[in-house]
């Protein structure tokens, strides 16, 4: 529908525009709607609708700039044939009224067209940048998000002194229009692909995701035959919360001992969710079996404390099982199990305890 109304547009002004110019606006619809439905490569879709533009408008460079994560700073997201120095310069940028063009058309949410850098006030602040890069004029269109909030930029700057034409405008609703429906696609694709990789109840990675990591950590250290750990932790008397309390009860333990656990769990390290009570950790660039054991303690000590839920307090303990490779597995399947049987003799001798893997 978004894209029926931007041709839509572009036949409103089609008695301003030549045959030849509604043409080019389609065509760079059709190119680049074509990459984002036929392929998942969203980078490559942006740089393409910056050179299909530059194409079409002789001595200037296209950028799309968006916000970052926290929407307090913009970051150059596409700009092929912008020089890397000028990126560096441009990625952090705030929105405000003398931003220059990009700035200043996300801070107001309306296109802004500079025709001269030198004079005009919206690019006071970045006079030198400008001087420096050659750029003489600038025309940015904000870029619309699916919440309709302005998300970032669509930018030509152009090497010499000019106001854009009712064509070049029509460009660059169009180009801005296609950027944000790309930005879209990613997002939702982004959104997906978080969802098919992560546990639904504690957002942990889920059992695909971490037999696709203990896949690739195998992959690079068995180049250099360096070790690597499986952790297979188990709730012990976990069936009693939900017998005695219900499901609910059960899933916010879960939830908080999936938080405990994490606070204990090293940046690269990857702990997971397998389902039920069972998480699942992998322990790379390990020095000794010392570190382990440690690692393994201190996931044991964090869950002493009573789980508080209202007037009720439970009592969790685990069972620790571990395996280590190359000495217990040479693939994930291997090293998995492995730690699963020692998961179960710690579970038999005594609860609350670690066991290594032993053939």
């Amino acid at each position: 529908m978004i894209a029926s109304s931007t041709l839509l547009e572009s036949k409103e002004n089609s008695g301003e525009l030549t045959l030849d110019e509604s043409n080019q606006l389609i065509k760079v619809q059709r190119d680049i709607l074509e990459i984002v439905v036929t392929g998942n490569d969203y980078q490559h879709a942006l740089n393409s609708l910056c050179r299909t533009t530059e194409g079409i408008v002789d001595d200037a460079v296209a950028s799309i700039m968006v916000y970052d994560d926290n929407k307090t700073e913009l970051l150059v997201r596409a700009a092929p044939n912008v020089a890397e120095q000028i990126i560096l310069e441009l990625n952090g940028m705030v929105s405000g009224p003398n931003q220059g063009s990009c700035g200043t058309a996300v801070f107001k949410k309306t296109p802004q067209f500079v025709k001269d850098t030198s004079t005009d006030k919206r690019w006071q602040g970045l006079r030198s940048l400008a001087s420096n890069c050659g750029i003489h004029a600038c025309w940015s269109m904000p870029i619309v998000g699916a919440d309709n909030e302005v998300i970032g930029s669509f930018a030509l700057s152009s090497f010499c002194k000019r106001a854009p034409n009712k064509f070049q405008k029509n460009l660059l609703r169009t180009a801005s229009y296609l950027a944000s429906l790309v930005l879209r696609r990613e997002q939702e694709a982004n959104i997906l692909q978080q969802a098919a990789h992560s546990d639904y109840l504690t957002e942990l990675p889920n059992r695909n995701l971490f037999v696709k990591r203990v896949d690739q950590a195998v992959a690079r250290v068995s180049r250099c035959s360096a070790p690597l750990a499986v952790f297979f932790i188990d709730l012990d008397n976990f069936k009693q919360v939900n017998d005695e309390y219900g499901h609910e009860a059960g899933d916010r333990v879960l939830k908080d001992v999936a938080t405990r656990l994490q606070s204990k769990v090293r940046k690269e390290d990857t702990l997971a969710r397998l389902g039920g009570d069972e998480f699942v950790l992998l322990v790379e660039d390990m020095k000794d079996v010392g570190e382990l054991r440690l690692i393994a303690n201190k996931m044991l000590e964090v869950l002493d404390a009573p789980f508080d839920h209202g007037s009720k307090q439970y009592y969790i303990t685990a069972s620790v099982g571990i395996s280590i490779y190359p000495i217990n597995g040479l693939s994930t399947c291997e090293l998995l199990r492995c730690a699963d049987k020692a998961m179960y003799i710690a579970k038999s001798l005594k609860k609350d305890k670690i066991q290594f893997y032993s053939a």
